[in-house]
């Protein structure tokens, strides 16, 4: 595995009203945040630098998006980040929780262009991103102008666990609507209980493992 050794990772400071994919209510204080933790407390513990940003998810989404994307390029310090990590609700066409729609996708791939590593890693931790087509085929799209090897971004093809959710499909630079799938081929059922361990830290760490590498931990 190559460590991330600059991350920023936002998620939101809010818990959002019950609805039927979060009918405790608790989806930032049960899910979002404890991730986000979990992700910052191990890679510091591996000597990466890890900038975390909680935002208000309670701005509108202009504002929303307008802070985030300070906080992304401050932290950046003139630097280069490994890995944009994101914790949040999510669907076809864009990250609600974060305020990024169609509309806005131009705003949040130019801040990757100008703060992220030829080779960063984009990961968002929500639900539904990853679907034929969805919001993070459309960032991979629009960055591989740019992207070189190693560059991907990663995503949910369900509703499901913000991090726990086996069903995850990766998006090269450049590559079919329908993505990559990351769980290895004769081992789904081995996937699917590492990421539902609440033990394991495989979550945290595929998106920065070779497929070799994930085949040989399962």
């Amino acid at each position: 595995m190559e460590s991330p050794q600059r991350s920023f990772v936002f998620y939101p400071m809010h818990n959002q009203a019950p609805d039927i994919h979060n009918p405790q209510g608790n989806d930032a204080t049960g899910a979002f945040q404890p991730g986000a933790a979990m992700y910052e407390k191990y890679y510091k513990k591996l000597g990466c630098d890890v900038t975390m940003y909680k935002f208000d998810n309670h701005l509108p989404a202009d504002q929303r998006r307008a802070q985030i994307l300070n906080a992304l390029c401050i932290g950046a310090g003139g630097g280069w980040y490994d890995a944009i990590v994101y914790f949040g609700h999510g669907y076809k066409d864009g990250m609600p929780s974060a305020g990024f729609g169609l509309k806005s996708i131009d705003q949040l791939t130019n801040a990757v262009w100008a703060c992220g590593q030829y080779s960063v890693k984009v990961v968002l931790y929500a639900c539904s991103c990853a679907v034929d087509g969805g919001y993070a085929w459309r960032i991979s799209e629009a960055m591989k102008p740019w992207a070189q090897e190693g560059y991907g971004v990663y995503g949910h093809l369900s509703a499901g666990h913000a991090f726990m959710n086996p069903q995850v499909r990766q998006y090269p630079n450049g590559g079919a609507v329908t993505g990559i799938k990351t769980a290895p081929a004769g081992k789904i059922p081995a996937w699917c209980k590492a990421l539902g361990d609440p033990k394991s830290t495989l979550w945290m760490r595929f998106p920065f493992m070779t497929a070799e590498e994930i085949e040989a931990e399962l």
